[in-house]
């Protein structure tokens, strides 16, 4: 799914007034991204809990009102004042780069009921061994995008904002309904009966799970809005919000692969045996990822990437988003790491310890902008700095909660 970014930026450069379009697309993603937040975690919530009938119904039931709330905040945020209020005077933007992202702020109200309603899905099929499918599923999102994109992109009578967020909820609303028909064989076989002695879910416990869970990832994506604060308030801010658009696109495509790693330990997990393999599995997914993209960098592969395939012409932003690159070279494997934790603890039901963690992380991640915005560093210095060192803090309050959960469980 990485590979969305790309297409998106390889498309907005390519148009006209590319320059205030990169950085419109930083804080657009980031404000959708974390409206999107409390479905993120479907994926986890399904795979954990997804064992029977019973359970499906009322998860099901659990989905739908998760996704009217998400709709709804979008909503809100997009077509009323609000959005003048956050991207203005919250966030800081330049009011170019604010008027050029509200379109496509509007055009993504569908986007995070689909994400939602996709991730339950690919949860179930997760928990029945049915990975496969949603590689497929995968295929047909990154497919369409690329279609939809392009296609506006050559008709040429729409924005390059446009183009890009009409492709993306196009793109997931494919890859929801493929998960919708793909998921159908699982529902009708392995959650079609009550499973003897297991115990009912309610609301209530759904909300319980899930809620730490929900609260996790919105303060961790929470980070995306500040950092697009912290870009918009440093020095040359158009230059800093785009040139980190530009070198997340790659930075994504490395770290990607670890945020699949819960669900993989989550599923696998069975005993202490287990345990130590699924985390040198995971240890090992961080060093390779975090050396290539290491080797990326230095060879300067990612300067060939950003002027030749996503087509960025002005060179200011390509050295800066090399910049970028260097500077966040750690975060795939820290990713990893947070990933074999976050597994742990979900699979012994210790989600609180995950919310704990990511208030810590989000706490050294708002003094670090702090101190950067006010002491004027370079904004892209600031933003991978901070963003690393809040991840390292992160994965030590994981750490020690899964030391001290380990002590629990054992008594």
């Amino acid at each position: 799914m990485a590979i969305e970014s790309p297409i998106a930026m390889s498309v907005i450069s390519r148009m006209a007034n590319a320059d205030i379009s990169i950085a419109a697309f930083q804080p657009l993603m980031a404000v959708s991204l974390w409206i999107e937040s409390p479905v993120i975690d479907l994926l986890t919530t399904a795979t954990t809990l997804g064992k029977d009938r019973q359970h499906y119904v009322e998860l099901s039931r659990f989905v739908w009102k998760i996704m009217a709330v998400v709709t709804v905040v979008h909503a809100l945020v997009a077509a009323t004042p609000l959005y003048w209020l956050l991207t203005e005077h919250v966030i800081g933007l330049d009011p170019r780069v604010s008027e050029v992202a509200r379109p496509g702020l509007i055009v993504m109200i569908p986007w995070s009921a689909l994400i939602g309603w996709r991730r339950y899905l690919q949860g179930l099929m997760i928990r029945n061994g049915q990975t496969r499918l949603i590689g497929m599923g995968t295929a047909v999102r990154m497919t369409t995008m690329a279609l939809v994109a392009g296609g506006l992109y050559f008709l040429g009578s729409l924005s390059s904002i446009m183009v890009v967020s009409i492709g993306l909820v196009c793109a997931v609303a494919a890859e929801a309904g493929f998960a919708h028909w793909a998921s159908r064989p699982t529902v009708a076989s392995s959650l079609a009966f009550d499973e003897p002695g297991l115990r009912p879910l309610s609301q209530r416990f759904l909300a319980h799970f899930h809620l730490p869970l929900s609260l996790t990832t919105m303060v961790t994506l929470l980070g995306q809005p500040m950092v697009s604060t912290a870009l918009a308030r440093s020095p040359h801010s158009i230059l800093a919000l785009g040139a980190f658009q530009v070198a997340s696109t790659l930075i994504w495509l490395h770290r990607t692969i670890v945020f699949a790693l819960p669900e993989v330990v989550i599923t696998l997990y069975r005993d202490a045996a287990s345990s130590l393999k699924l985390k040198r599995f995971c240890l090992y997914i961080g060093l390779g990822t975090t050396s290539v993209m290491a080797l990326t960098s230095l060879s300067r592969l990612d300067v060939f990437f950003f002027h030749t395939l996503l087509g960025v012409s002005d060179v200011q932003i390509i050295k800066t988003a090399h910049l970028a690159m260097l500077l966040s070279c750690f975060l795939p494997l820290i990713g990893a790491m947070q990933s074999y934790l976050r597994g742990m603890l979900a699979a012994h039901h210790l989600t609180v310890s995950r919310l704990a963690a990511m208030g810590v992380s989000v706490t050294c991640l708002i003094l670090l902008l702090f101190v950067g915005v006010g002491m004027r560093w370079p904004g892209i210095v600031t933003s991978c700095v901070a963003l690393t060192v809040s991840q390292l803090a992160e994965l030590g309050v994981l750490g020690y909660s899964w030391r001290r959960g380990t002590v629990a469980l054992a008594v």
